[in-house]
């Protein structure tokens, strides 16, 4: 166990240059580089790895150490030392006056004394700080360091990569190498170091030389006692005094070289950020300046005052003050989607709230074009066209802002965000009181428009640093009215058929739950998972091989499918779950969920459900309507247009997610798959195997087909053998010669992981992040998952990003024509429109249209439509 580093000592950061460039050269892919074609991917590392560790460790004073010239004082003592390294490659070796510019912009100290190695300037300062009383920390990635380990010395070793980085105190090197650090050089001096060509003993590895020092004590102790030793390997030993001797000598660091600093001069100065800004955009380092900047901004207020000035006012103040040409902010009170009050305020901790008996109390303020900040104005929006009214002039919204700045948050109310962004909990005073006051909550209201008010500008300027500032306003904020209408006009429903369809599946039901009665030769609780578990593993013998967390043998879905062919019990025990999950799902719930007033039903649409920027909704949930079982369409013949003249109208992009792998990796052999107008997942076969076309048989297509979704998922050789039910050699066979068919996929997805895992988030075409913090931790199976996130996150958000962007172009094209044609329904790729079916191939025609130019791709688009009376029957063909 590692011992706590004491926090009350000033502690000295020395990072070892050439190993952490080094280091992050062979890291990262040197497909990164600007636009003009200079290489940048130590530059990048090194500095990511800096940044890192500043925000981290916040060191009290740091320095940077590097080579300068040949070690001539080692190799005076041996004319061989280094010999036999290949040389450093010139790409890498260009990088190095840039990373010294970095250093030098941010005002890092950077230090080298010719014809000594920067490990020894380092070893000189590292010893000097601990005997005055400082932590002296090394940053490094050379195993020569662990000699110096002591109270006051750690190492911050990096072991791979650049972000797998591991403490090293006494503690920690005794459990790695079973030897004290002391001891080290010893170790050393018997192993070898091949990176310095020091030979080690012959026979000799890490194993017997720990244990040879672990026996003797030291070098010295050794050769002394020689005779100790038995047949071999006492004839290597003394066959190699000399040699064990000049390798102990060479391998100590030197600790008292005459420096031009001492530890307290190497002091962090104030950087000039017009400065760090140029040399950065000079480099094209746009996530490491936002990183940058967020680290100047850390311990710095941002609110000076938490102390709210809330007061009630008339609907017809809070009407003028929406007329204005500064931004104000505005809170709705909503009970389900009905307004009953409303808050504005100008900013400075201010807000004045309005009861509303009814929205005409504020005129035609929601609707004018004066600019708004609101928090979710997609639920305000709703309710207020619920209402029959407009909202206009929404220029912000808080919660959009929280998602696109950390998507994977989940939860965005106003509490935290003031938390986060503000450095202060603005509604927690106001909370309280409402349990104490009379008429109270009306506070809470006024508060939070406080607090949006106060959070809106802080907000802005983070998206504006992290790039997200057009998302927001040309994406994610017209959508959020796209979808507002959507939810307020809803989609009628067959409630009869829906009613006649849940009698049928009940006594399917009914029927398969006596089947499973007389296979078990017992009633059991089907829902019971313990006694399912007593009749399928105890009483039938079945042997399910997986279990549950607690230990328990597993009765999920994925279990029982291996055991269907085991027992004719398991095959009506899946059939029965399918029928009672649709049946309480969709065919209970979903007339209930109907509104009386017009017949409809009413989903909610999420927008910040999901990182990768997908839309999902609830209430009723409708992305889990399975569309390719026969059950699952018999439940969407339920969804039909609201009056006899008009039909459902369906839209579905078609492979998007393969069309954008297509485009990120710039592969010139799936692009012309795609270009082709062929069954891609055939074409792609094709050239996997150097077959014609009509040579691919339906098994080769559909390991092509595993192999194109898979991909973009991380799966493996072993995913795809599970899911192709071949080999594992088999598997890893078809992905070797899928990648040597299409070559540039394959540097995509390696270049994808390396820079998420340097930058710590991925970003789609329009510059949404998924951060991705998995691919920092030191477990191997957390770091997988997340290297699987990395690899998804980009397509899949890129497919979202173009998605939106389609349907804000289908919304503008039909709001600019004289079409009767609504949206209703957005479910994974497909969209729903309600049209008039005399004018239904005009709408198609736009629709298909806008949906194909959403953005321009190197491979082309494509969007597949249908009709009809009903959502199953509109479906496109072969959707």
């Amino acid at each position: 166990m590692s011992e706590v580093p004491d926090r009350s000592a000033k502690r000295l950061f020395l990072l070892d240059g050439h190993s952490l460039s080094y280091r992050a050269f062979f890291a990262l892919p040197t497909t990164l580089a600007t636009s003009s074609g200079q290489v940048t991917n130590a530059v990048y590392g090194f500095t990511s790895m800096l940044i890192k560790l500043l925000a981290e460790e916040r060191p009290d004073l740091i320095a940077v150490a590097f080579d300068v010239g040949a070690p001539t004082v080692r190799l005076e003592r041996y004319a061989g030392y280094k010999a036999g390294r290949p040389e450093a490659p010139d790409e890498f070796r260009q990088q190095l006056g840039l990373i010294v510019e970095v250093l030098e912009t941010l005002r890092i100290p950077v230090l080298g004394i010719e014809g000594h190695e920067a490990d020894d300037v380092i070893a000189t300062l590292a010893v000097r700080a601990a005997e005055r009383g400082m932590e002296a920390v090394i940053v490094t990635a050379d195993r020569d360091f662990f000699q110096l380990v002591r109270p006051g010395i750690t190492v911050l070793f990096n072991v791979k990569g650049i972000s797998d980085i591991r403490r090293y105190d006494e503690a920690a090197v005794r459990e790695r190498f079973g030897l004290p650090p002391d001891r080290y050089l010893d170790y050393v001096a018997l192993k070898g170091d091949p990176s310095d060509n020091i030979p080690g003993v012959p026979g000799v590895g890490e194993k017997t030389a720990a244990r040879l020092v672990q026996e003797f004590g030291s070098i010295e102790e050794l050769l002394a006692r020689t005779h100790e030793l038995k047949g071999k390997l006492r004839e290597q030993i003394e066959g190699a005094r000399e040699r064990l001797l000049l390798n102990k000598d060479l391998a100590r660091l030197h600790t008292e070289l005459e420096l031009p600093v001492e530890p307290e001069d190497c002091v962090m100065g104030e950087w000039d950020p017009e400065a760090v800004r140029r040399l950065f955009t000079a480099l094209e380092f746009r996530s490491l300046l936002e990183r940058l900047q967020e680290l100047d901004r850390a311990g710095k207020p941002v609110v000076e005052t938490t102390e709210l000035d809330l007061r009630e006012t008339t609907a017809a103040e809070l009407a003028r003050s929406l007329d204005a040409d500064a931004p104000k902010a505005l809170r709705l009170e909503l009970e389900g989607r009905t307004v009953r009050g409303a808050a504005v305020s100008s900013g400075g901790a201010q807000a004045a709230y309005a009861p509303l008996r009814s929205l005409d109390e504020l005129g035609d303020a929601l609707a004018w074009s004066a600019p708004k900040w609101l928090h979710d104005a997609k639920e305000g929006e709703t309710a207020i066209l619920a209402a029959g009214g407009a909202l206009g002039g929404v220029t912000f919204d808080t919660m959009l802002a929280a998602y696109l700045l950390d998507p994977a948050a989940g939860r965005y109310e106003l509490r935290t965000l003031g938390e986060r962004y503000l450095g202060a909990d603005l509604l927690a005073g106001v909370e309280e009181a409402e349990g104490q006051l009379f008429g109270g909550s009306w506070r809470v209201v006024a508060a939070e428009a406080a607090a949006i008010a106060l959070l809106a500008p802080v907000m802005a300027e983070r998206l504006e640093a992290a790039g997200l500032r057009r998302l927001l306003e040309e994406v994610e904020l017209p959508l959020s009215s796209v979808l507002a209408r959507m939810q307020a006009r809803g989609i009628a429903l067959d409630v009869a058929y829906l009613r006649a369809m849940g009698e049928e599946v009940r006594a399917q039901m009914e029927q398969l739950r006596a089947e499973i009665y007389r296979l078990a030769g017992e009633e059991f609780n089907l829902n019971s998972p313990p006694q399912l578990r007593q009749v399928l593993y105890e009483k039938l013998g079945l042997s399910p091989g997986k279990r549950t967390p607690k230990g328990q043998l597993s009765t999920d879905a994925s279990v029982l499918e291996r055991l269907r062919d085991r027992h004719p019990i398991v095959a009506a025990i899946l059939a029965w779950r399918e029928l009672d999950k649709l049946h309480s799902t969709y065919l209970e719930a979903l007339p209930r969920q109907v509104d009386p007033v017009d017949g409809r039903v009413h989903t909610t649409f999420n927008q910040t459900g999901a990182a990768t920027g997908r839309l999902s909704s609830a209430n009723p949930n409708l992305q889990n309507i399975p569309a390719r079982t026969e059950l699952g369409r018999r439940i969407r013949r339920a969804f039909v247009p609201g009056s006899p003249d008009q039909v459902l109208l369906v839209a579905d992009y078609s492979q998007i997610e393969l069309r954008i792998l297509a485009h990120l990796a710039r592969d010139e052999g799936l692009r012309a798959a795609f270009e082709s107008g062929q069954d891609i997942h055939a074409a792609t076969a094709a050239a996997v195997y150097g077959l014609p076309l009509d040579q691919v048989d339906p098994q080769t297509r559909n390991r092509a087909k595993a192999v194109n979704y898979g991909l973009a998922y991380g799966m493996n050789a072993y995913g795809l053998a599970s899911r192709l039910e071949i080999t594992p050699d088999e598997a890893q066979a078809f992905i070797d010669a899928y990648f040597a068919s299409f070559p540039r996929i394959k540097e995509y997805l390696d270049r994808q992981v390396a820079k998420a895992t340097a930058d710590g988030f991925t970003e789609t075409l329009l510059g949404r992040r998924r951060y991705i913090p998995e691919l920092q931790s030191s477990n191997p199976r957390v770091r997988e998952m997340g290297r699987r996130m990395a690899l998804n996150a980009p397509i899949q958000g890129s497919a979202a990003d173009v998605f939106k962007l389609g349907m804000l172009r289908v919304d503008r094209a039909l709001r600019g024509s004289d079409l009767d044609c609504h949206m209703l329904l957005t479910v994974h790729d497909e969209l729903v429109f309600e049209v008039e079916a005399a004018r239904v191939e005009e709408a198609a025609a736009l629709v298909k249209a806008e949906m194909e130019a959403a953005y321009e791709l190197s491979v082309p688009l494509r969007a597949d439509v249908g009709w009809g009376p009903n959502w199953a029957e509109a479906a496109p063909e072969g959707h």
